[in-house]
């Protein structure tokens, strides 16, 4: 079983499921860095988890950005922040329908999903090694079960589940990587709809949508199996 007292680098923490796995971190004790585009929901995000527990470090990065990887981690370095373990919860979810897709759709949708983040554990790799710790990521049940009209974030996820299945042999034993295949997560804003929500769900064989709570649940659940590398868990198909 994992210690709790970790030092959780949270990657794409301001989205909602990023959001709630910071929060579940800190609740339990961790020692969480968050890095997302957005300095102000950063800033906003640090100061409710600090009511909770140690106050957050915020780390505004643009992962689109080709220096991003190095950015991020030579500012970690600056401040003497260690990395135990990592989350990818990297949220983009462009619709790029086939009809229209170009070039940039791919470049930027593989940027964000899979070359940043294999680039920042690749620059992590040694205080993870250090500190034996675990890469957990958030994928898509969508690469094995595709929809439409998101070729380029599909694409994207399915790149970024084989590199990292690739860095669990390259970085065993000291080092687990684990990936959550991701059903549908329900969205209050974005699900407005009743005849379409009820046509997503029904492609759960649960017939309804997940909640960030359970994401979470199985985040922290890879987090803690010490005896488990190179895994994709599904949830939510």
């Amino acid at each position: 079983m994992r210690a709790s007292g970790r030092n959780v680098l949270v990657m794409g923490a301001t989205g909602r499921l990023g959001v709630a796995i910071a929060r579940a971190l800190t609740t339990r004790g961790d020692r969480v860095h968050l890095t997302a585009r957005s300095e102000e929901r950063l800033l906003d995000l640090s100061a409710e988890l600090a009511k909770c527990g140690e106050k957050p470090q915020t780390i505004p990065v643009d992962l689109s950005k080709p220096n991003a990887p190095e950015c991020l981690v030579d500012e970690l370095r600056g401040r003497n922040l260690a990395v135990d373990d990592v989350v990818l919860a990297c949220g983009p979810f462009p619709r790029t329908p086939f009809g229209t897709l170009v070039r940039s759709d791919l470049e930027n949708a593989l940027t964000v999903h899979a070359v940043a983040p294999l680039l920042i554990v690749q620059l992590l790799a040694s205080d993870l090694t250090n500190a034996q710790g675990a890469v957990v990521a958030l994928t898509d049940a969508g690469v094995t079960r595709p929809f439409p009209n998101h070729v380029a974030y599909l694409t994207a996820k399915g790149a970024v589940q084989s590199g990292l299945r690739a860095l669990a042999e390259e970085l065993a034993p000291d080092v687990r990587v684990n990936m959550v295949a991701l059903g549908i997560v329900s969205d209050p804003e974005a699900d407005s709809d009743p005849l379409r929500t009820h046509r997503l769900a029904t492609r759960s064989r649960l017939g309804r949508f997940g909640t960030p709570e359970e994401v979470t649940h199985v985040v922290l659940s890879l987090l803690d199996s010490t005896w488990a590398t190179g895994e994709i868990w599904g949830i939510g198909r």
